[in-house]
């Protein structure tokens, strides 16, 4: 049988590093509507996606280009919390998660990861990829992964893990931030009405998962996107467009 997906991106416009980044134009297309075309080009079918927002900003930007918009609450903790808010109203197999702050996530990397989570709908999944260098190592803005040898999620951290007696860089993976869920595991996740301890302490959502012992499988990309979190993020994003076009 056939999967029946959606794919939900969770758009937020009280952005606190970076003030309505979403709405953000780089060359002719906010970071929303590029996220969205991301999204397009490794799906083929805008009936799939869908844009969740509690901004009504967001929403007539989004509907400009065409995107369906679903309004969520106000109150939502995290993205995951507004993709549950979806999931309340558009019944699916399985909810796929893409930020919205991903303006250049690689569509073929996109597609690969809808494709390995199909198979599996029982398990959360979501995606990591290889740290290059120490410099992303260090930084705490860049969450770390560290599972088992059939890829399960054993914990998520800003810090630099794993680590070593010698504090040196060896091995490392970062976090990937797509997801894909099933509606229970979603009715689960957002029942909570605060976050979890280390969800809270890491600042990292997917922990909430781990702490309410639901399995996470990770799925290994080769490439990855760039999420825009802060002003360094944003002008790295802006000479990749600019490089590109």
């Amino acid at each position: 049988m056939k999967n029946n997906f959606v794919l939900v991106i969770p758009a937020r416009l009280n952005s606190t590093r970076l003030p309505k980044k979403l709405l953000i134009n780089i060359q002719g297309k906010t970071i929303i509507e590029r996220t969205y075309n991301c999204a397009l080009k490794a799906l083929g079918e805008k009936e799939r996606i869908i844009i969740a927002t509690d901004s009504n900003e967001i929403k007539y930007k989004c509907e400009s280009f065409g995107a369906r918009v679903i309004m969520t609450s106000e109150n939502c903790l995290t993205g995951t919390d507004r993709v549950a808010e979806v999931a309340e109203i558009v019944e699916a197999d399985q909810y796929i998660n893409l930020q919205g702050d991903e303006p250049i996530f690689p569509a073929e990397e996109l597609k690969f990861f809808i494709k390995e989570v199909s198979n599996n709908l029982l398990d959360v999944h979501t995606a990591i990829t290889k740290i290059k260098n120490e410099t992303d190592f260090r930084n705490l803005s860049i969450p770390k992964m560290v599972f088992t040898n059939s890829k399960k999620l054993l914990y998520s951290s800003r810090a630099a893990i794993p680590g070593s007696k010698f504090d040196v860089f060896k091995n490392a993976y970062k976090h990937v931030c797509i997801y894909a869920f099933n509606k229970k595991h979603l009715e689960l996740f957002h029942r909570q009405k605060q976050k979890s301890t280390f969800e809270l302490q890491e600042d990292l959502e997917i922990n909430r998962f781990l702490e309410l012992d639901i399995n996470v499988q990770c799925v290994e990309l080769t490439k990855s996107g760039k999420a825009v979190d802060n002003v360094n993020d944003l002008e790295i994003v802006k000479e990749y467009i600019k490089n590109r076009s």
